[in-house]
């Protein structure tokens, strides 16, 4: 009887138990060696644009409660960081950019090629995602229509012919 009594607990418990959440949406783009891939991150589900917005298809993959824990320690880490617009280093020509884009603050941070100790743990952050996104099966998503919020800055303006 103490046996069944001890399984309900347990059952009860984990039935109970809060499902991790992100503690934001946000959206992460990077770009290195000519390509642009876009992540939008909601609750568990990743959604991903490669070549945003010329893009044909869209993709997704799932992110389980520690790789949100995680997440969720790195947004906490930048939180309270009033981190500039830009950081670019217009000395290096090819690098990697990166740019997150938080969704409820309307907050854009973009990285080209800057390494200093205030972007630090942005670059980390950023490395992470990079990682966990190269370790995920992906799948084929037929919702063209999500917003992958504002990539126009890893994109160079189009030279006027009238100058």
């Amino acid at each position: 009887m103490r046996f069944l009594f001890i399984a309900f607990i347990l059952i009860f418990a984990s039935c109970t138990k809060d499902k991790v959440r992100l503690h934001e949406d946000f959206v992460f783009g990077y770009a290195g060696m000519q390509n642009l891939k876009v992540y939008k991150f909601t609750s568990d589900t990743v959604f991903v644009s490669k070549n945003y917005p010329s893009r044909v298809k869209a993709y997704f993959y799932l992110i389980d409660d520690y790789e949100k824990n995680k997440i969720n320690e790195y947004l906490d880490s930048i939180k309270g960081n009033n981190f500039k617009k830009e950081y670019i280093n217009d000395d290096v020509v090819d690098g990697l950019y990166y740019q997150f884009e938080f969704l409820k603050s309307k907050k854009r941070v973009y990285v080209q090629n800057f390494e200093s100790e205030e972007t630090k743990k942005l670059t980390e952050f950023a490395n992470y995602l990079i990682n966990l996104s190269a370790r995920k099966k992906e799948i084929e998503h037929s919702n063209l229509k999500i917003d992958f919020g504002n990539v126009d800055v890893f994109y160079p303006p189009e030279p006027n012919p009238f100058e």
